[in-house]
This record gives C-alpha cells, structure tokens and sequence, in this order.
C-alpha cells in the first residue's frame, strides 16, 4: 500500500487497519505496514487512535461493536464497514479550513462565484475555494487559499496584480489565467502571459514566464517544465462541466470532493492510479460517481451522505457471498 493513497495520516491508518484485517493479508502487507508505522511518529498516533477508537466502539456505536465481534471470515467487507464507522467517528470529512472560513470571499461545495474587484478585474470563483484580497497603492495582491479561480485582470502597469497561493506567486500586468491549488498549484494562462515564482525546499526555482495556451505546475520541489494548458477543462468548469482526460482516479475523486457533501474514501491499493476520460455534470457528482463505478468495475457504498467508499467490484460480489 502505498503511504499517499490516502489525502492523511488518520485516513492512511485507516486504510491499513482495513487491509490488515483482510483475510488476503499478506506477509508483505504487514511488512509494509510495519515499515510505515516505523517512519514517523505522526504514523504511529494515528495507529493507536484508529485502534483505542475501535476498541471503544461499544458505547458510541453498537453496530460497530458488533461488527468488530464477527469471525473473519466476513473478509473485507467487515473492513469497509469498519472504516466507515472509524472515518466518521473520528470526524474525517472534506472541510473548509478555518482559514478559508475567514477568508473575504469563499465559495461552499459546489458553488461558483463571480467577484468584481475594485480594480475593475473579475474573479471567477470556483467550488469550495477561498480567497483573501489585501490591495495597496504599488501592488493587486491577492492570495488563493483553497480551490480554484480563473481571474481576467485589467491592465495597469503602477500597481502589478500578484496571486499568491501556497509556496508561490503569479505576477501579471494585464491578462486572463487560472490558478488551482491541488497536489500543488496549476497556473493556466489564456490571454496574454504571467510570471511564476515559487520558493523550493532544496533547490532555488528560477521564475518562469508562461505565455498564452501554456501551463505549469509547481510544488514544494520547485517549478515544472511549461506545457500545453488543457483550456477545455477550464472553459468547462466555468459553465459548470467537469472534464478529464485520462486523469488518475485519486484526481477526479479529490475534484468531486468539491462539488458533493460527505467524505470519498477509496479502499484498493493501487486503485487510485487508474485512468479516467470522461465529462460530467459538476451539478451531479453522485451520478459522476457511479458512471465512473460501472466502467472501471467498482463498487459504491454510501452512508447516509455522510461517507462515500469505493472498493472494487470483485472484491465486493466475493465478500457478499461470503456473509
């Protein structure tokens, strides 16, 4: 299992208590296990919470408990089940951090927004994002705390507009991009250019410009190398539609975590790195969920709206004819 299938320590713990549990369990399973509880400290709290909070089930949740008392021969199913109890116990769902709650302009999931800056510049908001704007008389600065914007920024050569998000910024004069924050940032130009610079933890990152139809990523490890923008998708998740084109699962799953309520939980390994093309509805990501269920054959559980978990199909018809 590898240690970024999960977006957190608790998640991460969670998912190994799943797959240990397994009947299937491997030697090599408990191995890895063991090396991940080994590597840092954080790993081995959230180890001890998921298990104190398991053992103390009875009182908080009696199907839980009973659940927990079953024969292994259940198999995996049990462990969804368990997760599921064990990710809601322990309150782990996809929210606005309290930063972003403070933030002077935000969005709630699934909603979009369009702001009017005094300047004149627009700001189109997108799902479950935030934004903070600190204007003064030599700078437009603003800085993207969560989620996504495309903004189109009028000209004026006295006072650059400077977006900043995460470990970097975008320094514009006059033009029209898109910035989104996950697993870094993606900088999307589409009129004009802009210039990125972003502070690396081991390597000092030149700033690159990036010129109309281009894209870049950056991270804590620095700046990519320029590449095409995929316009469509930004075009598209304006007019609400959501597009992917041979995107990892991980991906599309974190991006309709924007646009629906409830926690997303994938159980399976390398699961997340399976491939997704396709275009949806942003109005609709529970029928996303399930169109991209049936064709990559996996199964949907859905706990009163509060938990989505998604296990492969065969591994759920196998663990149902088991019970």
């Amino acid at each position: 299992m590898d240690k970024h299938d999960m977006q957190s320590v608790d998640e991460q713990a969670v998912q190994w208590f799943v797959l240990l549990r397994d009947d299937d369990a491997t030697a090599e399973d408990r191995s890895a296990f063991a090396s991940w509880l080994a590597a840092d400290r954080a790993h081995e709290a959230a180890w001890r919470s998921v298990e104190r909070m398991w053992g103390g089930l009875d009182a908080l949740a009696p199907d839980a408990a009973r659940l927990r008392r079953k024969p292994r021969r259940a198999g995996r199913l049990k462990g969804i089940a368990a997760a599921s109890v064990l990710l809601a116990v322990l309150g782990i769902a996809w929210q606005m951090t309290p930063v972003g709650l403070l933030a002077d302009y935000r969005t709630a999931i699934g909603e979009r927004r369009v702001i009017a800056l005094q300047d004149g510049s627009q700001v189109e908001l997108g799902a479950a994002s935030a934004l903070d704007v600190a204007f003064s008389a030599g700078e437009r600065r603003v800085k993207l705390l969560s989620g996504e914007a495309f903004f189109t920024v009028t000209k004026d050569e006295a006072r650059p507009f400077v977006v900043a998000a995460e470990n970097g910024e975008v320094k514009v004069l006059g033009t029209a991009f898109d910035v989104k924050i996950a697993d870094g940032v993606m900088v999307a130009v589409t009129r004009n250019a802009v210039r990125v610079s972003a502070r690396a933890s081991t390597t000092s990152s030149a700033p690159i410009v990036v010129t109309q139809g281009q894209a870049v990523r950056y991270d804590a490890d620095g700046i990519s190398a320029v590449s095409a923008a995929d316009l469509d998708s930004i075009q598209a998740w304006r007019q609400g539609q959501l597009v992917f084109r041979n995107v990892p699962l991980d991906a599309v799953l974190a991006e309709l975590q924007r646009y629906r309520s409830g926690r997303i939980a994938l159980i399976g390994g390398a699961l997340g790195q399976r491939r997704v093309t396709a275009v949806f509805d942003a109005h609709n990501a529970d029928a996303a969920l399930d169109t991209i269920a049936e064709s990559l054959s996996l199964r949907v559980y859905r706990a009163a709206g509060l938990l989505t978990v998604i296990v492969p199909n065969n591994d759920a018809e196998k663990i149902s004819a088991g019970d």
